[in-house]
């Protein structure tokens, strides 16, 4: 099968964890993207928003509690649910189960709000990340400690 580059085939096969969360980038272009997470306990992230991408987060394993501003419960998600979050909405979210929880996230600029970037209403908890900037080498170089991440050795999501 020849793949055109306007087309762009990717796999959800990420690694499951022991601890903490790591992100990986699947695919994007100049208006859309897609990664997927995996989260394990010790792997929830803060209150922040996004100034001009709208999300849809989808859960394809374990569950997910999203919170909004002052904690109160967004949603919580169970497999083969999903979330809208709307530019500018702040929220956080966490796994809610003891299995690790794996998350699409899809993502759609929006260009009327301008430049897209990310608010921090809390002090930000960082991830292990794949191919998306916040990562290790960013991590490293603000002087921060990345975030606790062991991974399960020879463990991949989708794996029978």
């Amino acid at each position: 099968m020849q793949e055109d580059s306007q087309y762009k085939k990717f796999t959800v096969r990420p690694q499951l964890l022991e601890s903490g969360k790591q992100s990986t980038s699947l695919v994007r272009n100049h208006s859309v993207s897609c990664g997927v997470q995996v989260v394990a306990s010790g792997g929830e992230t803060n209150l922040h928003a996004h100034a001009a991408a709208d999300e849809i987060w989808y859960v394809l394993q374990g569950e997910a509690t999203f919170y909004g501003e002052g904690d109160a419960v967004v949603a919580k998600l169970g497999r083969n649910e999903g979330l809208l979050i709307p530019h500018g909405a702040p929220y956080w979210f966490e796994s809610s189960q003891p299995e690790n929880l794996v998350l699409l996230r899809f993502g759609a600029k929006v260009e009327s709000a301008g430049p897209d970037k990310r608010v921090d209403y809390a002090e930000r908890q960082y991830i292990i990340a794949n191919g998306v900037e916040g990562g290790v080498e960013a991590q490293v170089a603000a002087g921060k400690q990345p975030w606790p991440t062991k991974v399960l050795e020879g463990q991949f999501f989708g794996d029978a």
